[in-house]
């Protein structure tokens, strides 16, 4: 049916249109196709997308904002990230294997993937949420990333989910371990505990001058941990730091 106006009616049928432009801007997937493009994945559910971007000042229906997303694609994530250290890591102790997994699924390194993927212009929060505030931002970025992995997950299957992950966390291993703090955890929390300062002492170097490996072990009072090992004496610091915060956490739960 073709549409047509008299002269008289136009203001109101320009009238009609302004009003209905927002309506189709907040259709699903209106808004969101930039995005799609940047996670590599097109969703067949646009409704998982928009969910997966909705904050829990919106609405507290947890059908209808993140915090169900989340809860999944954390599991997801562990997941994805568990199975490709098994493969990869054959000679890493259950630790060791440990505290590289919790460097790929930390929240300061899910929101660096988040904010480069410019997730934070996509996020809808209640206009009281301060997204002009770096670490309000970096917060939700991080919990949206977990909640974005799992609506990856439900719209497409978990190859889908893998592929991404592969694709956006598994290649930057380096710069995740960089950003936790092990050492840092293990002072803060001796210091709680009243256990005394965590002592690092490097037992040896190993390995030819191009490839050197530095093994450190930390004392605590007359306790010593497992001794962990990388190719600087800082990284290596922070590996046994790291080893022996998941010795005091069990213990200490």
């Amino acid at each position: 049916m073709l549409f047509s106006c008299s002269r008289g009616s136009l203001p109101n049928t320009v009238t009609f249109f302004h009003h209905l432009l927002p309506f189709l801007k907040r259709q699903p997937g209106s808004h969101t196709r930039n995005l799609e493009k940047r996670l590599g994945h097109r969703f067949k559910n646009h409704n998982l997308l928009e969910q997966a971007l909705t904050h829990r000042s919106v609405t507290d229906s947890s059908n209808h904002n993140f915090e169900r997303l989340e809860f999944l694609g954390d599991a997801v994530l562990s997941h994805v990230v568990s199975d490709h250290l098994y493969a990869n890591y054959h000679d890493e102790t259950e630790g060791e294997l440990t505290l590289k997994r919790s460097a790929f699924v930390s929240k300061k390194f899910l929101a660096n993937i988040g904010e480069e993927l410019g997730i934070h212009h996509f996020l809808q929060v209640d206009s009281g949420v301060r997204l002009s505030d770096a670490k309000v931002r970096r917060n939700l970025v991080g919990d949206a990333m977990e909640a974005l992995i799992g609506a990856v997950y439900l719209d497409g299957g978990m190859p889908v989910a893998e592929r991404f992950i592969t694709r956006e966390l598994l290649g930057r291993e380096t710069e995740a371990a960089q950003l936790v703090n092990h050492k840092g955890h293990l002072i803060e929390l001796c210091h709680q505990h009243d256990l005394g300062n965590p002592r690092f002492q490097l037992l040896k170097t190993k390995g030819p001058e191009h490839d050197k490996r530095f093994v450190v072990q930390v004392r605590i009072g007359t306790r010593t941990f497992e001794s962990a090992q990388a190719n600087n004496k800082k990284a290596a610091e922070q590996e046994a730091a790291g080893l022996a915060l998941e010795v005091l956490k069990q213990e200490i739960n």
